[in-house]
């Protein structure tokens, strides 16, 4: 059996129009916990998006197991409508929570498949820093539900996968936010 940690992200800056923005103070600080409360485990592979908050908040672990960390592309944050303006990114974005996947469009389905794909794949214990959109596609796929927003992960909330002889499934689903906001 291998297992998956999804981890979420810590808190980022808010900036319209900045396309990759990077933790706050506070998101920093919410990696450094993490880091604090993972123990010691230096059989998980560190797996982040490509994005600066994902591998910022992987940063205090990989230093903590003395770890790499590998970039994966397939973990990316969802990717938008292909003619909508980066200022619109946001608004966007939180109209998914009321959404189905069926109301996606191909490239983003597609991005949805491939990290199915990529999971799947894992044959070692891992731990993969990505972000909402990822993290509720995933449990969506483990219980095969239409809707798109199954829960909302808490910065640098958990949530622990399995491979095991039946396929991908939950173990357990990260802390939730509190607030409606991402």
């Amino acid at each position: 059996m291998t297992k998956i940690l999804l981890i979420r992200h810590g808190e980022a800056a808010k900036v319209a129009g900045v396309e990759d923005p990077a933790l706050t103070a506070l998101g920093h600080r919410q990696a450094t916990a993490l880091a604090q409360t993972m123990g010691v485990n230096p059989q998980f592979a560190l797996v982040s998006s490509p994005k600066s908050r994902a591998r910022q908040t992987a940063e205090p672990l990989a230093r903590r197991w003395g770890r790499e960390i590998s970039i994966e592309s397939a973990v990316n944050e969802i990717p938008s409508p292909l003619d909508l303006p980066l200022a619109e990114r946001g608004p966007w974005v939180r109209s998914l929570l009321d959404a189905e996947w069926n109301q996606l469009e191909p490239h983003q389905l597609q991005w949805r498949k491939d990290i199915m794909q990529y999971l799947q794949n894992l044959q070692q214990d891992t731990a993969v820093f990505c972000h909402f959109m990822v993290i509720n596609s995933v449990v969506a796929y483990t219980r095969e539900s239409a809707e798109i927003c199954q829960f909302r992960p808490d910065y640098t909330s958990v949530t622990e996968l399995a491979i095991t002889s039946r396929g991908l499934e939950l173990v357990r689903l990260g802390r939730d936010r509190d607030s409606r906001m991402l």
